[in-house]
């Protein structure tokens, strides 16, 4: 086939002529031209950008028509594309057999007019063919099997569609384990669920989701006619709710729930035991593209919300900006496309249209992204704000970047934080943080449980951080806690028996905060919540054991030990001549004896007893403390400790006693304890001199001797010497001991070990004895014979008074600071009868201020009794639970008064158990 006419005209040059002409021209330089010359025209060649325009041209005569053509769409003058129906899944293979039939017709007489065929990879089920009219495309499919259903109809593409036929589409990344989808429809219908493996051969899923079971509808034997027909009805109306398996709820309808394995059967579908169905879906039935759990949906699924993309709230349908959480001047990073990875700044905002500056050189003019093509970036040493989730509001210094998650610390609690990179933005300011929220308040004491109390040591948004009695800080709902009304006369003991109580400053000794310094800011029970700005967590709140405590500054209260309360150093005061000093060696048995006074038995501690009433009866335990009246008993059964009356514990050995201890009853004693001393050490007339050998003595000033070496004392020319009151004197018949002598059963009064016994010595009682043992250190003072003789005497010493020891504890237990006493006897008699004010106890001593004589004088605590408040007067409780507590006496009613304390709490109390105060 030739060229003629005016065609030979349009004939220019080919490509490869173009190429060849120019390599050839190249190799002359080569070899024509100096090596100066050379470099000049190669760095004029490539520094000038136009000289391809001027080699090439335009595209006109210079450039080739096979060229121009590449770059030209399909038009009205090209072949169409045809649409062949097929049989699904032998695409490819027909297209084989029709290329291979057009290349068995190309050299025939009547070839076939067709110029391609095409099998799409995603298209299933057609085929398209390439040729200029619909018969050319019947010619070549005629009698082919697979091209049968579309001999009788082929659809022609539209030109303007012809190009999406063969562009490329982007793959889709097939389902994987642990993804999360949705169903389309059914009963499952927009239900979450996970995959859990998927089988291509089958083209199915097996899914993980929650069962939608009516628990209604009966099952089996107690199903009916009736009821299936209220169940068609439920059927129509509503579908049920998404819950776990309940196979004990299957079974109490009448259904039949067998066992597989790991897996529960029911109505043929398999159930975890977790209660999640397992079944298999069409990959059809399925929703794949952009699902997004909700928080509440991760929950049920038991998944941490942690580095997954969560749904938290449907977006404003309306408000394009709700789409995403991009404001101005963030750090954008590209994630998809050709500029993936490319750092950027937001500028501009324009609905769902962001406009960037990118962060190269290379690139000057801002750009335009949708918000799924970008991602927030962030460095380490950014300071951000959190915009959503559980830390909203909280701000910190970012000091770990990973592909899902960002890590920074907390300004607030300098605690590590995990957060979305979506839900963070660049700020300077700082969280001040809340301190209150509804009816709490940082700091609050809270009730956890009946046995359980915390405080509240941090707020955030939904949750409270408890710092609980165990020193564990957990996680609570406002909702599940209870705000605890304290009462702020609450006191406890430390370590040296001193009374603690709100607001003290106190070290701790034992544990494991121990060398730390803090003040008490809770009291309960037995534990104390302390702060100290020395302790960086939990905003310094932290809890320890009131007995690993030491108050501040020394010892204070009835708890402070011999002679610590008033400085008492003289060594008679801790003479075994007076009861009230015993201590060293071990512990005097018995009521009204013990440690300066207080009211704790030492002698029950660690003894392994059994509750014999009460509503824990028959529980065994061991006393962990213990009064004249209760005791302090931590179960074994249940690890807990509880106050239970001593009337109603026995010992767990033989014979209801604990080995090795005490009884837990003092009975009385034949003789009583100072029935047998005679002469007792108020007979002053027997001892030479009484206190004349002390320099100085308590506001006695530098008087030497003190009272002078009466022998005898007072004066004996009168008849009786000594008032009806007075122990001392042979009176007939005298008061009966009281404060000894407890119980009218006679009886050992205490069971003491082997390990007790001692050798006689200058201290040691003589038989009948008394219930005090001997100290040899005690005091340097060394009377001879012992402090107690052992000749038996018909009566006690101890008068009666209105506040009976028996009833309130052991003797001396209801002295307490600050309130009025009234001396019921004393060596001088001029001081019997006089009130004053108890200043101080120590040792079974007190100091007590005489306002008539205006001085201090020793008076032991035996020979004061309370002075019995009138309405109006200020008072103490001194015995009771309210011990120590003060308010003031509203009225008085038989054997009752009614106290106020503070501003609204108001009691009824026995006035036995009240003390006037000193207004002074």
């Amino acid at each position: 086939m030739g060229i003629v006419g005016n065609e030979v005209d349009e004939i220019g040059p080919t490509a490869r002529e173009i190429e060849d002409r120019g390599r050839r021209r190249g190799a002359n330089l080569w070899d024509s031209q100096k090596e100066e010359e050379i470099e000049e025209y190669l760095r004029n060649k490539y520094a000038d950008e136009s000289a391809a325009l001027r080699h090439f041209g335009d595209g006109g005569e210079e450039m080739s028509d096979e060229i121009t053509q590449q770059t030209l769409l399909p038009g009205i003058k090209d072949p169409n594309l045809w649409m062949v129906k097929c049989r699904i899944g032998e695409e490819k293979a027909t297209v084989l057999l029709l290329m291979r039939k057009f290349i068995a017709y190309q050299f025939s007489e009547e070839p076939f007019q067709i110029k391609s065929v095409v099998a799409p990879e995603g298209v299933k089920g057609y085929i398209y063919i390439e040729a200029y009219k619909q018969t050319h495309v019947k010619n070549i499919i005629n009698n082919v099997g697979t091209l049968r259903m579309g001999i009788w109809k082929q659809d022609m593409v539209p030109i303007k569609e012809m190009t999406d036929v063969l562009r490329v589409v982007k793959e889709q990344s097939g389902l994987k384990p642990k993804q999360w989808v949705r169903l389309k429809r059914g009963l499952y219908k927009d239900d979450i669920a996970q995959v859990d493996y998927v089988d291509l051969a089958q083209n199915q899923v097996h899914l993980k989701l929650l069962p939608r079971i009516d628990y209604t509808r009966l099952r089996g034997a107690l199903r009916t006619v009736q009821s299936e027909s209220e169940a068609a009805k439920r059927k129509k109306k509503r579908r049920p709710a998404a819950k776990p398996f309940d196979p004990e709820a299957i079974r109490a309808i009448g259904g039949e729930v067998t066992s597989d394995g790991d897996f529960l059967i029911f109505e043929g579908n398999r159930y975890s035991r977790k209660g999640f169905l397992y079944k298999n879906f069409t990959m059809s039935a399925i929703l794949a593209e952009g699902v997004k759990p909700t928080l509440t949906e991760l929950e049920r699924f038991e998944e941490q919300p942690e580095g997954i993309d969560i749904e938290l709230a449907a977006p404003a349908k309306d408000d394009p900006t709700s789409l995403h959480s991009f404001s101005m001047g963030d750090n954008v990073e590209v994630c998809s496309g050709d500029l993936a990875n490319l750092q950027a700044r937001i500028i501009a905002i324009d609905g769902s249209m962001i406009t960037v500056m990118p962060k190269h050189d290379a690139l000057k003019d801002p750009l335009v992204f949708k918000p799924n093509e970008l991602r927030k970036y962030f460095k380490q040493g950014d300071h951000v704000k959190v915009l959503a989730g559980r830390y909203e509001g909280d701000t910190g210094l970012i000091v770990r970047v990973e592909p899902q998650r960002v890590v920074l610390v907390s300004d607030l609690t300098m605690h590590e934080l995990e957060v979305l990179p979506r839900d963070l933005q660049l700020c300077s300011d700082m969280a001040t943080g809340v301190d209150s929220l509804g009816q709490f308040q940082w700091g609050d004491m809270v009730q956890l449980d009946p046995q359980t109390v915390g405080v509240i040591v941090r707020l955030e948004k939904e949750n409270f951080h408890v710092l609980g009695m165990q020193g564990k800080v957990i996680e609570c709902k406002p909702q599940a806690l209870q705000k605890r009304r304290e009462n702020r006369f609450t006191k406890a003991l430390d370590s040296e028996e001193n009374t603690i109580q709100k607001r003290d400053i106190v070290k701790v000794i034992d544990g494991p905060h121990a060398g730390r310094n803090g003040e008490i800011k809770h009291l309960y029970r037995n534990f104390a919540f302390l702060q100290s700005r020395m302790y960086l967590d939990n905003g310094g709140v932290f809890v320890c054991k009131t007995r690993h405590l030491q108050l501040a500054g020394g010892n204070r209260g009835v708890g402070a030990g011999p002679g610590a309360g008033l400085g008492f150093m003289s060594p008679r005061i801790q003479s075994p001549a007076h009861p009230g000093g015993a201590r060293g060696g071990h512990t005097p048995r018995g009521r009204g004896a013990g440690r300066g006074g207080a009211s704790r038995d030492r002698d029950l501690i660690g003894q392994t007893i059994k509750i014999t009433g009460g509503p824990y009866k028959g529980n065994v335990g061991i006393i962990k403390d213990a009064t004249g009246s209760t005791a302090r008993v931590e179960l074994h059964s249940t690890c807990q400790t509880i106050s239970v009356d001593r009337g109603h514990i026995a010992g767990a050995g033989p014979g209801g006693a604990p080995a090795g201890g005490t009884s837990f009853r003092t009975p009385g004693r034949t003789p009583a304890v100072h029935g047998a001393a005679t002469p007792t050490y108020r007979d002053t007339g027997a001892k030479t001199p009484m206190h004349g050998s002390q320099t100085p003595i308590y506001d006695a000033g530098g008087r030497t001797p003190h009272y002078g070496s009466a022998t005898p004392s007072h004066d004996g020319g009168r008849t009786p010497a000594h008032g009806a009151w007075d122990p001392t004197a042979a009176n007939t018949p005298a008061r009966p001991d009281f404060d000894y002598g407890l119980d009218d059963s006679p009886g050992p009064g205490y069971e003491p070990p082997a390990s007790y016994s001692q050798a006689g010595g200058p201290f040691t009682p003589q038989t009948p004895g008394t219930m005090y043992g001997s100290d040899h250190t005690y005091s340097p003072y060394q009377p001879s014979p012992a402090g107690y003789l052992g000749t038996p005497s018909p009566v006690g010493y101890s008068p009666r008074s209105p506040f009976e020891a028996g009833e309130g504890g052991a003797a001396g237990e209801w002295h307490t600071p600050d309130v009025e006493v009234r001396v019921r006897a004393h060596e001088d008699a001029a001081l019997a009868g006089q009130a004053g004010v108890l200043r101080g106890l120590s040792a079974g001593m007190c100091a007590v201020y005489l306002p008539l004589e205006d001085r201090v004088v020793n008076v032991l605590a035996d020979l004061l009794e309370p002075v019995v408040p009138q309405s109006g007067d200020k008072v103490k409780v001194i015995a009771g639970e309210d011990r120590e507590a003060v308010g003031q006496l509203i009225s008085i009613e038989n054997q009752e008064g009614v106290v106020k304390f503070g501003t609204d709490d108001i009691k009824i109390m026995q006035l036995r158990h009240l003390c006037k105060m000193s207004s002074g």
